[in-house]
Parts: structure tokens; sequence; C-alpha cells
């Protein structure tokens, strides 16, 4: 099945991007891949995709991605393109792109190097920590702290980060907490938690209508070298907007991929002229009927 890409010829998109559309189409199509365990599929999806050299649009050419830098327009055909045959397809490709993207944009030669390639050869699984059960969309608001080890060399992290994409399948976190009490998103610094960090607890997972690897970690204690900070001090909530800007108007293109995917399947189901006795949309009808009198 395929879906419909005549929008590729607006003039937002080059001929790259034109014949990138097509060849992820074709390898898409030819995946199977049981998605029953959401956690399974997605390290699957992970490798198969560092396997074919996708996750290489995730990182820039010089950890071996496969353009000089990230490039959004690409972003948007690979995620629609993936989210119209697999939408945990999708959100594993998008999460290697999320889950690095701070370290492509602020990471010091040496943490690009320990986590870029490995992302985009599938190898390492990528998260993005920022949300708190009191601080979603106000980062400011978060309770988490970071504070210098006794020692003076390094970190200690302490709270709580839920609704985490990858949680609990990631090998590292990037995770945001405050530096700095006091001075709201002014105070917030970023810093890599591998997996196996003593004091992480990522075991929490979280069940969802799509399923998809999501979790709440628990930081406890959890100490951290002093090169696990990525950025300046202080410079992580400016650092997670910029991560995420780069990936807002991918989020559109995966709902278009799988808005897409609904209208291809459409006539096929419309052929089905009775299903006893009646079309399927009177049994949609009646089934919202029902569910709504056990609402009640």
């Amino acid at each position: 099945m395929q879906a419909d890409t005549r929008h590729l010829a607006l003039p937002f998109f080059d001929d790259a991007h034109r014949e990138l559309a097509p060849r992820l189409a074709d390898w898409a199509g030819a995946q199977q891949v049981d998605e029953r365990d959401d956690r399974a599929a997605c390290k699957t999806w992970v490798q198969r995709l560092g396997d074919a050299g996708w996750l290489r649009y995730c990182v820039p050419a010089s950890a071996g991605g496969a353009l000089e830098r990230l490039d959004s327009r690409a972003l948007v055909i690979l995620r629609e393109t993936l989210a119209f045959h697999s939408p945990l397809a999708d959100f594993a490709f998008a999460m290697q792109g999320l889950g690095s993207g701070a370290i492509t944009l602020a990471g010091t030669p040496a943490q690009q190097a320990a986590y870029l390639p490995a992302v985009a050869r599938g190898e390492k699984i990528a998260a993005f920590a920022l949300s708190e059960p009191d601080a979603g969309s106000d980062a400011g608001a978060m309770a988490m702290r970071a504070a210098r080890a006794a020692s003076g060399d390094g970190w200690q992290l302490d709270g709580t980060k839920t609704w985490i994409s990858n949680g609990g399948i990631a090998d590292f976190y990037v995770t945001f907490a405050k530096t700095d009490a006091a001075a709201g998103t002014r105070g917030i610094t970023a810093f890599i938690v591998d997996a196996t960090a003593a004091g992480l607890d990522s075991s929490a997972h979280i069940e969802v209508m799509a399923p998809h690897p999501l979790a709440t970690l628990q930081f406890t204690g959890c100490g951290l070298p002093g090169d696990a900070q990525l950025g300046p001090l202080n410079g992580g909530f400016k650092l997670a907007m910029q991560t995420l800007d780069i990936f807002r108007a991918s989020v559109a293109g995966a709902a278009l991929g799988m808005a897409r995917r609904a209208l291809a399947e459409h006539p096929a189901r419309r052929r089905v002229a009775h299903r006893f006795g009646q079309r399927p949309a009177r049994h949609a009808q009646r089934g919202a009927g029902h569910r709504g009198a056990e609402d009640v």
C-alpha cells in the first residue's frame, strides 16, 4: 500500500527529499514486526532502522550521519512515511533523534563520539527526560534537583520524571534538572544519564491507549561524573527548547502519515456493503451508544 505523495511536488522540498520518500516507503512496506510487545518491537525497529541506515538522519555527518546537519524537512518526510506504515516505527525513529538531539547541539567531542555513532547504528536507544508529575509544558516548575557531589567532582540527581518515551528500554537519558532552584527556567542544566547509573529506577512502565515504551523515572541519590553535564551550567532550558524546535514540524508529518493511511484504507473498508445486515458505520454508532450507556 502506497501513500499519496503529490505534496512532495511543493517547492518546500528539493529533489533529495523527493527521492527519499519512495525509497523509505519501499523499505518500510517490506518490514514485518510483531508489535504486540511494544518494548520488544521498539527495540527491533531501532535495530532495523539502524541497520538500514535510516537513523543516520538523526545525527550529523560528523558522527556518521547522512547529512551535514539535522534537516527538519527530511525529518518530516521520514516520519510521515514511517507513520503511514507503522506508528511504532515512527516513534522509534523520532526518539532516536529527539533523545540524542541535545548531544548533537551541545555535546563535547567526547560526548558526541560516545553516543551519536551508536545512536545512528541502532546500538544505543535514546530518551529525552524533561516532564515531571507537576511540570509538563511549564518546565520552570520542575522539582528535580542536581547538586554538586560532596567530593566536588560530579553531580547527584534527586527527583522524578514521568511520561518518558523509551523509559525502561533506553540506554541513556538526556535529563534536565534544577541547578539553581530560585532561577526558574534560567536555573536548569542538562545531563547525560546512562541507564545503568546507580540510583536510577526506570521500572515503572506506563500503559497507554497507543502502546509504546513509556515510564516514570525515579532518581534517588543518582551520582554522575562531572563530564555527564551536557552544555553550559543553567543552560538546559534553552537547550531543551532548541532540541524540541528541530522536531516540532515532524510531529505534524507523523500525524499526516497516520491520516493518509486511514484514507488509503477507506476504499477497501467501504466495499463491505453490509455486515450482519447493517453497514459498518451503523455498527460503529451502535457501539458508541453502548459505551456511552456504560459510562453513565
